[in-house]
């Protein structure tokens, strides 16, 4: 079993909405490349998740080579697996109970090629950073993903890490709770679910509208 955690804004990897009017059908590839504010659009808002606090939805930003390394925790001059990273955003969220929060990141490659190591390289990167972490079932989520949960998160409460991969494009959705409260992990599956499929939508060129109950 693979499995898990967090990475913050970009400003911070050193240490740790446009909404797009497309044509796509739901037959097509969903495996394209997304552009910034696909990426953007890919993040869940107050309409895609009712009941939930949506908190900061934060503008997408490019991924230049520095950030990329910091990233892959690799010095700038050096191949990373991170290379083929171009975009990144993340959205933050409280569940509807208020007792845990989740956080969702999105990294856009440039094709499926420059998105496969980086996923394989942050899962190892949970993984290796994981406490006892135990397999969730998730389902059928993108083209591949991973998920667990664990009681010793870095909040000091239970904790799940759900990854999935859409072609090109790298999803973490992470949820966490502190020491007193419940982490719902189906209700973080579902959540994983939306965020899937409207990073599928986007990769067929069509505005994301997956939401919670559809």
């Amino acid at each position: 079993m693979k499995i898990g955690k967090r990475y913050g804004r970009i400003a911070a990897l050193g240490a740790a909405a446009a909404l797009l009017a497309g044509c796509g059908g739901a037959d097509e590839p969903a495996g394209k490349a997304l552009n910034g504010k696909q990426v953007q659009a890919v993040l869940p808002d107050e309409t895609a998740l009712p009941g939930w606090k949506v908190g900061r939805r934060d503008e997408a930003e490019p991924l230049p080579r520095v950030s990329r390394a910091q990233l892959c925790g690799s010095p700038d001059d050096k191949k990373t697996a991170c290379d083929g990273l171009r975009f990144y955003s993340q959205g933050h969220y409280t569940s509807p109970d208020e007792r845990y929060s989740v956080i969702v990141s999105v990294f856009a490659a440039e094709d499926t090629d420059g998105a496969q190591p980086a996923y394989d390289f942050l899962w190892k990167r949970v993984l290796d950073s994981a406490a006892k972490p135990q397999k969730i079932d998730s389902g059928v989520l993108g083209d591949e993903h991973d998920a667990f949960r664990t009681d010793y998160g870095r909040t000091g409460g239970p904790a799940a890490q759900i990854q999935v991969r859409v072609g090109a494009t790298v999803l973490q959705i992470t949820g966490e709770a502190g020491p007193d409260d419940e982490l719902d992990a189906d209700a973080i599956v579902d959540l994983a679910s939306v965020v899937t499929e409207r990073a599928e939508q986007a990769g067929r060129g069509s505005t994301p509208s997956a939401a919670l109950g559809d």
